[in-house]
């Protein structure tokens, strides 16, 4: 019985650990797009960690705003984060987009991903000024080039991005929903 519960205990303690260390890619100099079973796969990972860990990864990744070493995990864990619908993590994955952090910089996919972090009700002001400032800066950059897209194109891409996320979501398998 003793060992039984040890087992359990182990494998409570070290799960949170091994989902992590499956996110890790196989080289930090990719930047490809995620294909849609990636994503899903992602999200099914990301969302057996722990609630309490899950907050402090995203926080981690958000604090980190001049990037760090392993760009490409950074930007997976953004992506699974966000399309669980953490705001701070759409936040982040927007940022990536803008960066070109982990992925080919693209100022549409940074703008869809920081009015969607915009939608949710942010109560931390400062975030929230940040995050506006940064949509705004965004949108000036893509309407700026020709041919610029209209606010109708912008709306439309962001309805269909969270379209995609409502779409993942109903996909995960065993999703605590």
């Amino acid at each position: 019985m003793k060992k039984t519960i040890l087992i359990l205990t182990l494998i409570l303690v070290l799960a949170p650990i091994s989902v992590l260390a499956q996110i890790n890619p196989a080289s930090e100099d990719e930047k490809s797009l995620l294909h849609e079973s990636e994503i899903i796969d992602l999200m099914a990972r990301l969302e057996q960690m722990p609630v309490q860990q899950q907050k402090e990864k995203i926080e981690q990744l958000w604090a980190n705003d001049k990037g760090s070493k392993t760009p490409r995990s950074d930007f997976l864990y953004c992506s699974g984060f966000a399309y669980l619908d953490h705001y701070k993590a759409q936040a982040c994955l927007g940022r990536a987009f803008e960066n070109g952090r982990g992925i080919v910089q693209d100022n549409m996919d940074a703008y869809i991903w920081y009015t969607i972090a915009l939608d949710h009700t942010i109560d931390d002001a400062a975030f929230k000024e940040k995050l506006q400032a940064r949509q705004t800066h965004i949108k000036q950059v893509l309407v700026s080039v020709y041919p610029a897209p209209s606010d109708y194109e912008l709306e439309d891409a962001v309805k269909k991005q969270k379209e995609k996320i409502e779409q993942y979501t109903a996909e995960i398998p065993n999703s605590r929903q």
